[in-house]
């Protein structure tokens, strides 16, 4: 950090970290920031202009209708068709290209929730070993982040890295692997206990949880999808093609199979895995169960029942449509309850990085000594949510306990991860990713500090308060210099409210 920096940062600081939040009455320009936040990484002070005038609804169907979106150009690198005697040439760069992907792609809405369900359906890495699985796995995810559940469960189901990591890759025979099936009930489909429409949970007799699921029920499932197996072609040397699901009809169970009470035909066509991952999207408490986790990713962790229970009605209205999840989210962002919870939770630190990326005009580049947005994945593994490596299956954080993510160590990190992006220099060898500052200038318009100061502020802190604008005020004077931009920019990124979405 240079001179003019150290010298500013503990004051102006400290008055930032004593301004209180206040509950305020959302103008149209803050409501379109909020919901930029909430369901895109960000956006900047230009776009969040552009979807004001559009208005939610106009922009919710443009980002229901991905596909018209032109996504060319979002990913920086070109992945890697052939091995090089038998390695791959770059291990992280499949990784790197889903940063750089959430970062550039117009398909904001997508990227959200492609990020959302890479949580929900937490598959890392550490134990899959091969990138370019991994990466396939997020393109699924990515493809059906917007469409119909039952059939995002059981594209997932069918992928090799859920395959592998939850051991149904091994699941043969009369002796079924039960990993795959019993994580499946309790984190990805119906959740542990019976839950009521409005949330709550169902009750017995004795007033306890009444469980969604028993040990009889995890069994049975797991023999119904025995018979699937990850193959590797090593003739195949396109490490994006060489791996396959196949299905082994030789390994399958083909004995009774009774779950939830009631005996079933299980397809022995190789379907098996589909038909158990259609009747679990349609369990009853399903629909609760997805819901809920909804609401406290993206609007609040302390959803109402009421909020709860008008999301259920449409969750199942829509149950057969191919369009079912974007349904979902647009009766959310509808609901008046939405707005409520403005600038109040944790901003995850995936989001942290891309949304400054996106509010200013961050770059990513490839040089001699670099590649685009690599220093990236060692910063989010030290913030503690590099996205191709969750911690276990209760991914980064369970919803609803945003507040996990958080701790001292990661909040003093946090500051130096914001001043390696905003002090960058692209001309470096090292650079890899950086604020354009000539591209902010030209966006700004004005070498003059008070509008740099307006300009800054509304990126980051939907307008700020008087007391963040003095405070910036004493950092930029005159026409002011790039370090000082770069001074303020860092002093803002480091506010309580900026750490919050």
């Amino acid at each position: 950090m240079d001179r003019l920096r150290t010298g500013v940062a503990v004051g102006v600081l400290a008055a930032f970290w004593l301004t209180p939040m206040q509950a305020q009455t959302l103008t149209p320009r803050a409501q379109t920031q909020h919901l930029l936040r909430r369901f895109s990484f960000s956006a900047s002070p230009q776009m969040v202009t552009t979807v004001t005038t559009l208005g939610t609804a106009g922009w919710l169907t443009q980002q229901d209708n991905f596909a018209s979106l032109d996504d060319s150009g979002s990913e920086r690198e070109t992945l890697p068709t052939a091995l090089v005697n038998g390695q791959l040439p770059d291990f992280n760069v499949f990784e790197r290209v889903v940063m750089q992907h959430m970062a550039f792609t117009p398909r904001q809405l997508q990227a959200k929730l492609e990020l959302h369900w890479l949580d929900h359906f937490a598959v890392s890495l550490a134990k899959i070993g091969d990138p370019a699985v991994m990466y396939h796995y997020d393109q699924t995810i990515r493809a059906n982040a917007l469409g119909n559940f039952g059939n995002l469960l059981s594209a997932v189901a069918n992928e090799e890295a859920m395959l592998e990591w939850l051991d149904n890759n091994g699941n043969m025979g009369s002796e079924p692997n039960e990993n795959f099936a019993r994580e499946c009930m309790q984190l990805y489909a119906v959740g542990l206990n019976r839950l009521n429409d409005d949330g709550s949970l169902q009750l017995d007799t004795n007033g306890l949880p009444i469980p969604a699921y028993n040990q009889t029920d995890v069994k049975m499932i797991a023999e119904a999808i025995t018979g699937y197996g990850v193959v590797y072609d090593y003739t195949n040397n396109n490490p994006q093609t060489r791996f396959s699901v196949q299905y082994f009809p030789a390994k399958h169970y083909n004995g009774p199979i009774k779950i939830f009470g009631k005996t079933i035909a299980v397809p022995t066509d190789g379907t098996a895995l589909a038909f158990m991952m259609g009747r679990l999207a349609r369990r009853e408490s399903t629909a609760p169960f997805e819901v809920t986790e909804l609401l406290r990713r993206f609007a609040s962790e302390t959803p109402s029942a009421r909020y709860i229970a008008e999301l259920v009605g449409v969750w199942r209205a829509t149950e057969n449509a191919p369009d079912q999840i974007a349904q979902v989210i647009t009766a959310m962002v509808n609901d008046p309850e939405f707005d409520q919870d403005y600038h109040s939770m944790s901003r995850q630190p995936v989001e942290l990085v891309i949304d400054t990326l996106r509010a200013l005009p961050g770059q990513m580049q490839a040089t001699a000594n670099a590649s685009p947005g690599g220093s990236l994945l060692w910063e989010l593994n030290g913030l503690s949510q590099e996205v191709f490596y969750p911690p276990s299956v209760f991914s980064f954080y369970r919803p609803g306990q945003l507040n996990a993510l958080t701790n001292t160590n990661v909040v003093l990190y946090r500051t130096g991860v914001l001043a390696n992006i905003t002090s960058a220099d692209p001309t470096n060898s090292y650079t890899d990713t950086y604020i354009d500052i000539p591209a902010l200038r030209a966006a700004i318009g004005s070498t003059q500090a008070e509008d740099i100061a307006t300009y800054l502020l509304d990126a980051l802190l939907d307008g700020g308060t008087a007391q963040q604008k003095a405070a910036i005020d004493s950092v930029l004077t005159g026409t002011s210099t790039d370090n000082q931009i770069r001074s303020a920019m860092w002093l803002l990124l480091n506010t309580p409210d900026y750490a919050v979405n």
